[in-house]
């Protein structure tokens, strides 16, 4: 039984007709070409004139659809799923954040201060920051 499922990818919610079976999602090809811009071509996976090849294209595509833990398997994406829920997140390929680690670019972000106003890292752009993190688990 499909319904409506939501995949948050680049900060973009988009919403798609999804089948949830054996733990993941499944979405029809073509409607997540348009969600995602990723089209299944022969070649492989495909958004504007990059290409990743599909190693096992039985376990991307059935019948039913493509399976969203084997779409971001091949596009090297690690992904959080819930799909009793509808809800996917894609997040960003472990390369595209090593460079950034490797660059020392932190990620525009905005939090509240103390006082509860927002402070945009970038309010502090061409100046040196220091950034402190702490869990409390």
């Amino acid at each position: 039984m499909s319904r409506r499922a939501t995949i948050i990818d680049d900060d973009r919610l988009l919403s798609v007709e999804a089948t949830p079976a054996n733990g993941t999602l499944r979405v029809a090809a073509a409607e997540l070409a348009d969600a995602t811009g990723w089209a299944l071509k022969p070649e492989g996976l495909c958004r504007d004139n990059v290409c990743v090849p599909v190693r096992d294209r039985a376990a991307l595509l059935d019948e039913t659809g493509i399976d969203l833990i084997a779409f971001a398997a091949a596009l090297a994406r690690p992904i959080a799923l819930e799909p009793d829920g509808g809800v996917a997140v894609l997040g960003e390929a472990p390369a595209v954040v090593r460079s950034r680690l490797d660059a020392l670019d932190a990620p525009p972000f905005t939090l509240p201060d103390l006082d509860g106003n927002s402070v945009a890292l970038d309010d502090y752009h061409g100046r040196k920051r220091l950034l402190v993190a702490w869990a409390s688990w």
